[in-house]
């Protein structure tokens, strides 16, 4: 009995203490559903089925770039230069050309100068030689047959080039000329002018020899060809023999002035 007492004392105080605690009231949710004082664990959720993956979506075929454009030809006359504005380019064109033209002969007169009596002999040195070597026995020669035969212009025989020179001859001559005269007015000393009076002087020889060579052979040509008593056909061949002998004196004259002037140059 003495055993039981203390339990039954425990026992009373819970039973006490169980009455003094109150029960939670229930709460209205906003729905209206009331919720349960006691709120039991869910069941186990069962896994939802496997879900088949979509297949797989094809991409969309390339889409074609479009085609380049091609842009319409412009009209005629708008491609067209109007003719106005070709005559403004042409002349602006023409007076470009025209000033650098006068600038360079100017700057070209400064730079050069005026020349001296060695650019005189130079020139009529070179001049000179060219006409020493032009006039020789076989250019007469040529000369008087081409006269003859009526070939003497260019282009009338094989020998265009012979008939080419004759007929700068006289140009050459008065370039050698002026130069020659040039140094003689402008010389330094005596010796100078002395050589340059000397190669005009034989140059003017030499030629009258070529031409006489000339009219010597073109002289026993037509004699031959006209028929001639034997005696007059040769004295045709002699006057020939002596225009060439004379012809050949000029020469060696002629190249020994040309030899005293080099020495000045």
């Amino acid at each position: 009995m003495r055993r039981l007492a203390p339990l039954l004392l425990i026992g009373a105080l819970v039973i006490g203490a169980c009455d003094s605690i109150e029960l939670p009231t229930t709460t209205t949710l906003g729905s209206g559903t009331e919720a349960p004082g006691t709120t039991e664990a869910p069941g186990t959720t069962e896994a939802p089925d496997t879900t088949e993956a979509p297949g797989t979506t094809e991409a969309p075929g390339t889409t074609e770039a479009p085609g380049t454009t091609v842009a319409p030809d412009a009209p005629d006359d708008e491609r067209e230069t109007p003719w106005w504005v070709l005559i403004i380019v042409g002349i602006g064109l023409v007076l470009v050309v025209s000033a650098l033209t006068r600038r360079g002969s100017r700057q070209a007169a400064v730079t050069s100068g005026p020349l001296t009596w060695k650019d005189n002999a130079r020139r009529g040195y070179a001049e000179a030689r060219w006409l020493y070597d032009a006039l020789d026995e076989d250019m007469a020669v040529w000369r008087g047959n081409a006269t003859f035969d009526r070939t003497a212009d260019v282009g009338a025989t094989a020998a265009t080039s012979r008939a080419e020179t004759w007929g700068d001859l006289q140009r050459r001559h008065g370039d050698a000329s002026n130069a020659l005269y040039a140094l003689e007015a402008a010389a330094p000393d005596g010796r100078t002018a002395e050589a340059a009076r000397r190669v005009i002087s034989t140059m003017r020889t030499n030629r009258e020899m070529v031409d006489a060579r000339a009219e010597a052979r073109f002289a026993y040509r037509t004699a031959d060809a006209a028929g001639v008593p034997p005696n007059d056909l040769i004295e045709a061949r002699d006057r020939e023999v002596r225009s060439s002998r004379n012809l050949a004196e000029a020469r060696n004259a002629y190249a020994k002035a040309l030899t005293d002037l080099s020495t000045l140059v």
